[in-house]
């Protein structure tokens, strides 16, 4: 039989090792939360370093508008093709399943074309560039091939991230 003494003692440690319980717990809860938020930063991407990524594709591959020597079959990465700056060129370079990917409108200044991706929607309520979803510009210097003449021309990629 137990004394009045066990008892208590038996009481007191089951108390203790529920509070303990309890507080290792929160511990290794807490420490999770850390890891996962570490492993967040250490793997962000930025969405404009996203954007910029997926956009170098339109100016340096022949299946979108790139230029491509129909002679040697060199591409010319830089290099715009007019001929190819069209909606169904665009349609084959770059096809999204949703509004909720990256999205583009390229626009070429000095000639004054633009091609948009099929998801693309102009949205005048997220045109601040600050907005953490809105739309955002990335020129970029190209040379225009038109036939036989060449020029320099400015190519913006309005870039409309998930809506």
């Amino acid at each position: 039989m137990l004394k009045k003494g066990e008892v208590f003692d038996v009481a007191s440690k089951t108390i203790y090792w529920m509070i303990a319980s309890v507080m290792i717990a929160v511990i290794l809860l807490a420490f999770s939360l850390i890891l996962v938020k570490y492993k967040n930063n250490l793997t962000y991407v930025s969405p404009k370093l996203e954007a910029s990524l997926i956009a170098m594709r339109f100016t340096n591959i022949p299946e979108c508008f790139a230029y491509e020597d129909p002679e040697t079959d060199r591409v010319y990465p830089g290099i715009i093709d007019l001929s190819k700056f069209n909606p169904e060129q665009m349609e084959k370079c770059y096809k999204t399943s949703s509004a909720k990917e990256i999205n583009f409108k390229l626009r070429l200044e000095n000639k004054g074309i633009e091609v948009i991706t099929d998801k693309y929607y102009n949205n005048p309520a997220q045109n601040n560039i600050g907005a953490a979803q809105g739309p955002f510009l990335l020129p970029l210097k190209v040379m225009v091939k038109d036939y036989n003449t060449v020029s320099e021309d400015t190519l913006h990629f309005e870039v409309q991230l998930k809506i």
